[in-house]
């Protein structure tokens, strides 16, 4: 009666006295309800979702939520922003769309906005069948003919504009392409194509519409969601919506953490369809390639969150005339803690550089670079470590991780190829392996190495000119005055890289690194050294590391300790960069823990 009264203001958990009468007036207005207005049928796209509803994360969080049925395909946004308008804004509504769909729609007059996305990239592609030469029609500018859904038609005319693109509907389009009707058919890279391939009884040609023969689209986010502009106006629909994005995403995470389990939930809440099997097998897969595209939205250990400059990027690409980023989307919902930032844009960044470098080398020598890389025993971390698959399996996408080097080495152009050897191999047979292997282009050994291996040995047989990983520098580390190879270790270029790229000038300032291995710590104070900067190098049991790491500019930690450093002692301005972390519970935990009142930047 008084939010009546005097407005909404009063519902602001700033104007109660306490957490617990928030609590209790939160409790006392019952279940919100929220309508989800999906894209597509209930099915392992949604197994979050799903995950949430069966395991009452939903309830959890006092939301009663209802799965509308399908809609014609584009027309979601329209179906929220009407519904919501249409019960005069009592309930939030809520939808999922592609990118490069909302925004038409909002171009069309829909008053929504995205909030988060479920998938980090689009899985549209070209489906092909085997033999059918659609990547080479498609990077030539081929003759073609595609069936399409009807809202995929237009873009797919902008990209191949020497195709004709039919509009078929979603249950005809296969059996089309099956009849020899059209050349290849728009589909969705973690469902539909596992299920051509089931049929054909191999694997299909497919063709992603981003990257690779379309190395100028941006497509941008897919399963966006996106709620009407007039709840995100609202204090008590903001809270709502934050709450019904924490357990989807927490569905999402049960999801990575237990593919298998979540497969039989979607089993149970699908229909039937001729775009998937309804058997467990094939929606257990089709659930582990969703969770790759779901953990490309992974920022500073949460999912979901929109990178603003990837939104412009694909927003410009998509609609060049259409809403401004400010009209599409709101990024302050569903965001990183303020003050803290990953190097995944970093990263991205880096991948199209090396890209471009290996498209480059490729047409020069009329190979791609070669790397190999030579593991022995299980303790580097990789695929051969313990932690190895399950690390794999909850964070990195397969082609941007560690723990797949082949696979990260061909979504970049590079050969990689894994050598591991067992434990007990020795010196001499290690030195002859990587004797062994002199048309690569680059060499990399593992650390750490098992202590029957002479370290100094093993490195000092990589050659100069195939050492990638300043192994000249890590090979002697008995070295008093060691000099850095021809290119410093990976880690260490890394972080300054990080550095540099978020604009922060070392010359003259004091950097506090915690962490004094070979690996890491003694070549970065050399390079942060070089950068002008005063390193002050020390370690876990420095009896003075606190009072250091207080007067400190830069602060990094490789130690691989949780909580060796309270965040609270560091001054304001400072700028945190950890690079130690530790597996445990299936999460990541740094060495600086950041808190919601600290001040300085991660």
């Amino acid at each position: 009666i008084l939010a009546q009264v005097f407005g909404s203001s009063l519902q602001d958990p700033r104007h109660f006295r306490d957490v617990l009468a928030w609590a209790r007036y939160k409790m006392s207005r019952g279940a919100r309800h929220v309508s989800l207005q999906l894209d597509y049928y209930m099915s392992s796209q949604f197994a979050g979702i799903a995950v949430a509803l069966r395991r009452g994360l939903y309830d959890k969080a006092g939301i009663r939520l209802q799965v509308l049925a399908p809609c014609p395909p584009g027309d979601e946004a329209q179906v929220v922003h009407r519904g919501f308008a249409g019960e005069q804004g009592k309930q939030l509504w809520v939808g999922s769309m592609e990118q490069n769909t909302l925004l038409p729609a909002i171009s069309a007059g829909c008053k929504v906005k995205a909030v988060a996305s479920m998938f980090g990239r689009s899985p549209l592609c070209l489906a092909g069948l085997p033999g059918s030469r659609i990547r080479e029609l498609a990077s030539k500018g081929g003759k073609m003919r595609i069936a399409a859904h009807v809202d995929t038609v237009d873009l797919l005319r902008r990209i191949l504009p020497h195709a004709e693109v039919l509009d078929v509907p979603r249950e005809d389009k296969m059996q089309s392409l099956m009849r020899g009707e059209v050349d290849a058919v728009q589909a969705y890279d973690v469902m539909e194509t596992l299920k051509l391939s089931r049929d054909l009884g191999r694997q299909p040609e497919i063709v992603p519409l981003e990257g690779g023969v379309f190395p100028e689209v941006a497509l941008g986010y897919a399963q966006v969601l996106f709620a009407p502009n007039q709840a995100l106006k609202d204090v008590d629909h903001r809270e709502t919506l934050r709450s019904f994005l924490e357990a989807s995403f927490q569905g999402w995470r049960q999801v990575m953490q237990d593919p298998a389990g979540a497969a039989d939930i979607v089993l149970e809440m699908q229909g039937d369809s001729d775009h998937w099997l309804n058997d467990r097998q094939f929606v257990e897969d089709s659930t582990k390639l969703c969770c790759e595209y779901v953990k490309r939205t992974r920022s500073c250990g949460d999912f979901g969150i929109i990178n603003i400059d990837k939104w412009k990027r694909a927003s410009s690409w998509l609609e060049p005339s259409g809403p401004s980023p400010e009209e599409s989307l709101d990024p302050t919902l569903w965001k990183a803690m303020d003050g803290v930032v990953d190097a995944h844009p970093v990263a991205q960044a880096v991948h199209a550089e090396t890209r471009q470098l290996s498209k480059e080398a490729l047409a020069q020598r009329g190979r791609s670079p070669k790397l190999v890389v030579v593991t022995v025993g299980s303790a580097a971390l990789g695929r051969t470590h313990p932690d190895g698959a399950r690390r794999l399996q909850l964070f990195a996408p397969s082609d941007v991780s560690w723990f797949s080097k082949a696979a990260t080495g061909a979504a970049v152009g590079v050969e990689v190829q894994e050598v591991d050897l067992a434990a007990d191999t020795t010196t001499q047979e290690l030195i002859a392996e990587l004797r062994r292997h002199s048309d690569a282009d680059g060499l990399q050994l593992m650390w750490p190495l098992p202590a029957s291996i002479d370290a100094a040995q093993a490195y000092a047989a990589i050659p100069r000119s195939m050492d990638v990983d300043g192994a000249h520098f890590r090979g002697r580390p008995d070295m008093v005055a060691p000099t850095i190879g021809t290119h410093p270790p990976v880690g260490c270029q890394g972080i300054v890289r990080v550095l540099e790229d978020h604009g922060v000038s070392l010359e003259g300032k004091h950097v506090a690194v915690i962490g004094r291995s070979w690996l890491v710590g003694q070549p970065l104070s050399q390079l942060l050294s070089a950068k002008g900067a005063t390193v002050t190098l020390m370690h876990r049991s420095s009896k003075n590391l606190a009072e250091l790491c207080a007067a400190a500019d830069v602060v990094i930690s490789a130690a691989g300790h949780p909580g060796v450093l309270d965040v609270s002692i560091l001054k304001t301005g400072v700028v945190v960069v950890n690079v130690g972390t530790t597996f445990k519970d299936d999460d990541l935990v740094p060495d600086i823990l950041p808190t919601g009142d600290s001040h300085p930047a991660s």
